[in-house]
C-alpha cells in the first residue's frame, strides 16, 4: 500500500480573529518575533503572521492585528500590519 504524500501545510486551518490594535511592546530579532501590547494584554506575534516586513517594524509603532485566543498557548496575533495615521494634529 502506498503512502499518500501531502505538501506541508496544505490541510492547515485558516483562523480568523477579531480585529485589534496595539503598539509594539518588544521585538526578539534572534528569534524573529515580538509582543503587542494592546487592550487584551500582552500578545505574541511571530515574522510569519506580519503583512509586511517583519524587519521594517519598531518599538512604539502602532499596528493593526487580528487577535487568535489560543487556549493552549495564549493569545496571538495574525495579520500584523502598521497602522496608517489618521492625519489628526
Amino acid at each position: 500500500m502506498m503512502e499518500s504524500h501531502k505538501r506541508a501545510g496544505a490541510d492547515k486551518p485558516v483562523y480568523s480573529g477579531k480585529q485589534a490594535t496595539g503598539r509594539i511592546k518588544e521585538l526578539v530579532r534572534s528569534q524573529a518575533s515580538g509582543t503587542i501590547s494592546s487592550s487584551n494584554g500582552s500578545v505574541f506575534f511571530h515574522k510569519s503572521d506580519v503583512d509586511g516586513e517583519y524587519w521594517n517594524l519598531a518599538v512604539g509603532d502602532h499596528v493593526l492585528f487580528e487577535l487568535l485566543d489560543d487556549t493552549i498557548s495564549g493569545p496571538r496575533a495574525q495579520h500584523v500590519r502598521l497602522k496608517k495615521p489618521t492625519g489628526k494634529k
